[in-house]
């Protein structure tokens, strides 16, 4: 199980590598303007307005995942383990699990939304009958890497992956998106991409690996079915 995870991880996205928003922003990219205090008083309006796109950043995170209950099935190119189903549970408050099945294993996800930023808190093989996390197993975990970060803007970096377009236009299965924010990862002989779509979470996932005198070798996993409650 192990060595299947490594391929994974490697070999896909190596798969999702081993796999924000602007703090004033909202996800359509509009920024709103502090009110003035018409009343007279005390209040502290820029307070009240970073509080506002507070509230905007962490929604418009959780918005890259799909909804409570969900599941999806991704057609797989190159590999037999780029096959992957999915399901999406949202057990608390800021809190994501996937599990994960490409046929070759089963792993857990686990997200939380802290500030401006998705944390990966677990990524590892369970059995297949296993429950989501409780919510005192979830507070007990720690971060391993970061997903995702604010802003969401072309150029915004995290740990080794980099925001390289927005409103990006991909082509999967399920249908053709055309709002994709594309986050990628460069080492020295592989190019990672994730295709991110609001309210559907990883559309694509694309891994191109170089290797000295061969051509280059190319796996994705595409959305191709939805089932959401």
């Amino acid at each position: 199980m192990k060595r299947n995870l490594w391929f994974l991880t490697i070999a896909l996205l190596l798969v999702l590598v081993g796999c924000s928003n602007k703090p004033a922003t909202s996800i359509d990219g509009k920024t709103d303007s502090p009110k003035t205090n018409q009343e007279g008083t005390n209040g502290d309006t820029s307070e009240q307005q970073d509080n506002k796109d507070a509230n905007l950043t962490d929604v418009a995170l959780l918005d890259y995942f799909l909804p409570d209950g969900s599941s999806a099935h991704y057609k797989g190119v190159g590999n037999e383990f780029a096959e992957l189903d999915i399901t999406v549970a949202r057990p608390a408050q800021d809190y994501v699990v996937i599990h994960e099945n490409n046929g070759g294993s089963f792993v857990q996800k686990v997200y939380k939304l802290n500030g401006d930023e998705i944390q990966v808190l677990q990524e590892e093989h369970i059995e297949l009958d296993a429950a989501v996390p409780t919510t005192e197993e979830l507070e007990s975990m720690k971060p391993i890497r970061t997903y995702l970060k604010g802003p969401i803007e072309v150029g915004t970096t995290f740990d080794d992956w980099k925001i390289v377009e927005m409103d990006a236009s991909v082509e999967t299965p399920y249908q053709q998106f055309e709002d994709a924010v594309v986050i990628e990862q460069v080492g020295k002989d592989f190019v990672n991409r994730i295709y991110l779509v609001k309210d559907f979470g990883e559309v694509k996932r694309e891994s191109m690996m170089s290797m000295e005198g061969e051509e280059e070798f190319v796996v994705t996993s595409s959305l191709e079915t939805v089932t959401q409650p």
